[in-house]
């Protein structure tokens, strides 16, 4: 999520098991009726929001189980629940009324791009009934989320959160494991995850859509026809972007401005997050190519600040909106391509409904941490992520909206794409300094010190052994 779990006990799994099961019915705070039924096999999904809200799922916590729904976040670690009551939220967690919480007495922040949370660090039984493999209760840590900043999305249905992400995202660093690391290592399952995200359905209206979240390896009942990408560096799940194209125009910046400083997947972000260059390039092209809608697409609209509507089945308006494609880097000179249609990038608006419009909202805004690949991205897709392998596999979706995937070869040199941080850290310049010093002592350390120092800094050269995607300062 760019707003920028840990100890097994046969004991405490036993008697937890046994409440998931059989004393649901005495939990604090009953869950409301679920949400109606998505297209399919109505047990196959176990995703669920509104859109621009994101995708959570349930999970019940303590014992006798408390039943909350919890955002499902590929951008962060931590697993949170909210502690105390507020504005935002229609429940939270008693931790006095379960007889298996244990507070840690440790505080706990996480910040992210758009939001904050504070609280303290325990440790609870927890259970995710509806994601198979996985349903069976476990003791891991839990953050209790007592205050919190633009974190909580009014009337949203999810009182937390459930990071995704690699373990050394998650807070306080070195003192739990997440939840995922938890659950695949205890369950002796494949370090692997899959999210198929279907986005708003016009059987239910789009104020709903939903999904699936798998466990392990299986992929989830995705096609084999993938196209797949490595992870940079394991800690978010980053990427490298290489091109932005709208109606087959490329975006006109150099390839490393879409990854300064990073870019990621992150389900729990809705919309496609630029680099203020490349966002301010996309909306002119944006307006550009449709500057003969009449009448005008008001200003406002491209801030995502106000919505445009039209008449419902309107294709004329769809045809006028280009494609978007997104190139991703799978090797030194080779790419992936993800397209997708207007219908993607535009979400629909809250509250708006079926009868004679359609009105939505611009699923596009500006970043100032790198490129976020959210869900507006992702929809209609089938997502592995191979956490072992250090691999993502992208396939077309059974569900969502239409989204087109290709690979490129013998492309142009991709490590040029690679965003490098600029200038010098502290330690670096402490070993100058102390190269300096030592320098009046010794001439030849000098001159070996200034060779390593324009070698390092001037003349970094890719490892021709190491795809250039997995490269950081260790392998340089």
């Amino acid at each position: 999520m760019t707003h920028t779990v840990h100890q097994w006990v046969l004991g405490w799994h036993t008697l937890s098991f046994m409440a998931c099961i059989t004393i649901q019915g005495t939990a604090s705070h009953p869950p409301e009726p679920p949400d109606p039924s998505p297209p399919g096999p109505a047990h196959s999904w176990n995703l669920f929001g509104k859109p621009g809200d994101g995708y959570y799922t349930q999970v019940e916590v303590g014992t006798p189980p408390q039943k909350f729904n919890v955002l499902v976040d590929t951008g962060s670690s931590n697993f949170g629940i909210a502690g105390v009551a507020d504005e935002g939220l229609d429940s939270f967690f008693e931790s006095e009324n379960s007889s298996t919480f244990v507070d840690l007495g440790k505080e706990v922040r996480v910040i992210y791009t758009q939001g904050s949370w504070s609280g303290r660090l325990g440790q609870d039984v927890v259970c995710f009934p509806g994601v198979e493999g996985v349903a069976a209760p476990l003791m891991t840590d839990v953050a209790l989320i007592t205050s919190s900043k633009n974190f909580y999305v009014n009337n949203s249905k999810w009182q937390g959160i459930v990071g995704l992400a690699f373990p050394v995202l998650a807070q306080p660093q070195g003192a739990l494991q997440s939840w995922l690391d938890e659950v695949t290592t205890r369950g002796n399952l494949s370090n692997t995850f899959t999210l198929e995200l279907c986005g708003p359905s016009r059987e239910n209206g789009p104020s709903l859509h939903h999904g699936r979240l798998t466990i392990g390896s299986g992929g989830g009942g995705c096609s084999p026809k993938a196209v797949s990408c490595p992870i940079r560096r394991k800690w978010f799940y980053e990427v490298v972007v290489t091109a932005l194209s709208l109606g087959g125009k490329a975006v006109n910046v150099p390839c490393v401005t879409f990854n300064t400083d990073k870019s990621i997947v992150d389900s729990g972000t809705s919309n496609l997050r630029l680099p203020s260059p490349v966002f301010k390039a996309v909306i002119a092209e944006l307006k550009l190519q449709t500057s003969d809608i009449s009448p005008p697409v008001p200003e406002e609209f491209w801030s995502g600040n106000e919505e445009v509507c039209w008449s419902q089945g309107s294709e004329e308006m769809w045809q006028t909106f280009p494609n978007l494609t997104i190139d991703l880097a799978s090797g030194n000179h080779t790419t992936i391509t993800i397209t997708i249609q207007p219908q993607s990038y535009m979400r629909p608006a809250p509250d708006t409904n079926l009868t004679s419009s359609e009105c939505w909202v611009l699923g596009i805004d500006e970043s100032h941490t790198g490129t976020v690949l959210g869900a507006v991205i992702l929809e209609g897709l089938c997502v592995t992520f191979d956490r072992t392998q250090g691999v993502i596999k992208f396939s077309e979706s059974t569900c969502g909206p239409p989204v087109t995937l290709g690979e490129i070869h013998n492309t142009a040199d991709m490590s040029l794409c690679v965003y490098t941080p600029e200038g010098i850290g502290g330690l670096t310049l402490a070993s100058y300094i102390m190269s300096g010093i030592l320098g009046l002592l010794s001439l030849p350390l000098v001159l070996a010190a200034l060779r390593w120092a324009w070698r390092a800094i001037c003349s970094v050269q890719l490892n021709s052994e190491v795809p250039f995607i997995y490269l950081d300062e260790s392998s340089t």
